[in-house]
């Protein structure tokens, strides 16, 4: 090999779009009182979720509304979800469901539809459909 000789570059497959299954995707957001973020993540995990984070939030009401509500402790656990939009019906469900359990589960949920993901390997994590080669 000479001194200004140029090895090969090896190129890598790109992940095709051909074999990718197309699922609608929604981030679905839970608010609930702290603590309570496990057992939602628990009931996301069994409906497909295939990535979930939990961020710590402060109510922003008032403290007389707090007052009238008769609600003393104002944080909150956060769950961002990312789940298939065909499961939604089934997580509202679990979930009304786990709301009306237990006085102490008070929450809201809703999800946002996302329109677009860039990357295919990002795709197929956040939709649970990642093959092994």
């Amino acid at each position: 090999m000479g001194l200004f000789s140029k090895k090969k570059k090896e190129t890598k497959e790109l992940p095709s779009l051909d074999n990718v299954v197309s699922k609608k995707l929604s981030l679905f957001v839970t608010i609930v009182n702290k603590g309570l973020a496990s057992p939602v993540m628990r009931l996301f995990e069994r409906c497909g979720s295939s990535a979930q984070f939990v961020q710590r939030g402060e109510g922003t009401a008032q403290k007389e509304i707090y007052d009238i509500l008769g609600v003393a402790d104002t944080d909150k656990d956060i769950v961002l979800s990312f789940i298939s939009q065909d499961k939604i019906p089934d997580i509202k469900d679990e979930l009304n469901a786990f709301f009306i359990a237990n006085k102490k589960n008070r929450g809201i949920g809703f999800s946002i539809a996302l329109t677009s993901i860039i990357g295919v390997r990002v795709y197929q994590f956040l939709a649970n459909t990642v093959e092994d080669k």
